[in-house]
């Protein structure tokens, strides 16, 4: 698994930086609500249980109109220890559709203590006749295996995931300022020896800090509910998280 993973990152990131770029278009409204753009940012998490979070992310313009992403992401517990991370690899391809004019493609290589995996997935836009709401949808297939520690714990020996998730996300900008709210509710399914089944359903209000929108405060609320079940042993999954988050545009 591992070396599948050096294997796929290296690739991945040769194929993009090996593509013509140049900078950011400064110019550039920024609108922190679309999820189908590529940007440099720098966030911050906190949450109520006392975890931080945070990501970095390098975004670069090609010379064929594409725009690409590279977003590192680690989290520890209160306790100062590793929790998760995350690695995405993303590409955005601009279409010519008044309804979905762009669509991005994404690797993500996530790691925590229930499991590692690698997700292949796609998001696309689609506007409304009202400029204020606008709506995505996401998919994603994935596969990987679960850890030590949770195979021995549902009393299983076959680590291995298969899986995939499905998403509709909506948004709704408030105001001239780029204020918004947002509903994401996500569905994912990874099957194997253990069979995790959730629904992770995001709550987040974001607003504008500065005058420019380049540095943005954040309140998230997730809810993820579901299972985890092995042959002999099922675990219910029922969980409430808020997140205090900063994000500035580089």
């Amino acid at each position: 698994m591992l070396s599948f993973k050096h294997i796929a990152i290296n690739t991945t990131l040769l194929s993009l930086f090996c593509t013509p770029v140049f900078a950011a278009d400064d110019s550039q409204e920024i609108d922190a609500s679309d999820l189908t753009r590529a940007n440099s940012t720098l966030m911050f998490q906190a949450s109520n249980d006392g975890d931080l979070k945070a990501s970095g992310s390098l975004s670069l313009n090609h010379a064929n109109g594409q725009s690409s992403m590279v977003t590192l992401e680690g989290t520890m517990d209160k306790e100062g220890d590793y929790k998760d991370s995350r690695l995405q690899l993303f590409q955005v391809f601009n279409l010519d559709s008044k309804v979905s004019p762009r669509i991005a493609a994404s690797l993500d290589f996530i790691d925590n203590k229930q499991f590692s995996t690698a997700a292949l997935g796609a998001i696309s836009i689609f506007k409304t006749p009202m400029d204020s709401l606008t709506f995505y949808g996401r998919a994603a297939v994935m596969g990987g295996e679960y850890s030590d520690s949770t195979t021995k714990a549902f009393n299983v020996s076959d680590s291995s995931i298969v899986g995939g998730m499905g998403a509709i996300y909506g948004v709704w900008q408030t105001g001239e300022d780029g204020t918004y709210l947002a509903l994401y509710p996500e569905y994912d399914y990874l099957d194997g020896d253990i069979t995790t089944e959730t629904v992770k359903t995001t709550f987040q209000i974001a607003t504008p800090l500065s005058q420019d929108k380049r540095h943005w405060g954040q309140i998230k609320v997730e809810n993820t509910h579901g299972s985890m079940s092995s042959a002999s042993i099922n675990q219910d999954i029922n969980d409430t998280v808020v997140w205090f988050v900063y994000k500035a545009f580089l």
